[in-house]
């Protein structure tokens, strides 16, 4: 059985989700050759990495692959690596190619003395070598790397854009699945690709028809139906009401931060509450949050937080 997060990778710049400037200036490096070192920041899923696999292909053709080395940062991030496995491939000469690439992901992960020792590298062997870099987190990277390099910024994927994809695997393997479904695997995978694919698939090893239900009962979500009823409830000043929804939704097995955070996202998202209503909304959930975090009882000042919806009516 092939695994559909590889099967559905983009092997062309075409086939990129999303990222219409960013993929433009790939491409436009790329007929070129005209490569230099990179920072791609963003999100998780929305194709950093495949990026620049794609890029490395579209520049060394069939060689890619002896002047192309991907390294996890979160894995090889010690000094010891950078010195030793970085540098060995850096020196050597390119085959059929003025340069060869590095890349690092999760390269927020690397430590400061890691990427102390890269920022000399980068200079040392610039004739030879490009470095990119993949980063969640851009401010993670030391300023010296960051001035030596040209910063891409991945965007989260759209709806639009997420859908398509549903689409597109749902012809392929032949699934149907309606628009709440839909709604729903958009909603879960929170625009990571990655995360959409691995769900889909396990979804289709079950029934090839994919309902909503199924979509949050696989990803170990809550049903943010749930939330929503819970949040009325205490806007119309019915705290007692609300306590027993959001008591049930606990007892399920749903933790508190998973639970703020969808609390969060249903404020976000919808016409629950008017603007200064959502303000005193996001402010008591911020406290609420720093008093658990802190150390306070969960359960407690998840109570006041209701109580203090209430009152707001």
């Amino acid at each position: 059985m092939d695994l559909w997060v590889e099967k559905y990778r983009p092997q062309s710049f075409d086939e990129v989700i999303g990222q219409k400037d960013i993929v433009e200036k790939l491409k436009a490096m790329s007929s070129k050759k005209e490569i230099q070192h990179m920072i791609l920041s963003g999100p998780p899923g929305v194709g950093k990495t495949t990026c620049a696999v794609v890029l490395a292909k579209e520049v060394f053709g069939s060689t890619w692959n002896q002047n192309f080395i991907e390294l996890n940062a979160s894995d090889d991030r010690k000094l010891s690596v950078i010195q030793g496995k970085v540098k060995e491939f850096a020196r050597t000469k390119p085959i059929d190619s003025p340069f060869k690439i590095i890349l690092f992901d999760e390269a927020d992960s690397l430590t400061q003395e890691a990427q102390q020792a890269l920022r000399r590298m980068m200079e040392e062997y610039s004739s030879t070598c490009r470095f990119l870099f993949s980063v969640n987190y851009q401010s993670n990277i030391i300023e010296p790397l960051q001035s030596r390099c040209a910063i891409l910024r991945f965007q989260p994927l759209s709806k639009t854009d997420v859908t398509k994809f549903i689409d597109r695997i749902a012809e392929k393997e032949k699934l149907e699945i309606d628009s709440e479904a839909k709604d729903a695997l958009e909603y879960v995978s929170r625009g990571d690709l990655r995360n959409l694919v691995n769900l889909m698939q396990s979804l289709a090893n079950v029934s090839n028809k994919i309902d909503a239900k199924a979509v949050l009962q696989s990803s170990g979500l809550m049903d943010i139906s749930k939330t929503i009823e819970g949040l009325k409830a205490a806007l119309a000043g019915d705290f007692k009401k609300s306590r027993a929804i959001f008591s049930e939704i606990i007892d399920s097995g749903i933790n508190m931060k998973e639970l703020l955070i969808s609390i969060f996202n249903v404020v976000s998202t919808t016409e629950i509450a008017n603007d200064k209503i959502k303000n005193y909304i996001f402010e008591k959930l911020a406290e609420t949050d720093y008093r658990i975090v802190e150390g306070a009882t969960p359960f407690i000042q998840f109570q006041a937080f209701l109580a203090f919806l209430s009152s707001l009516k």
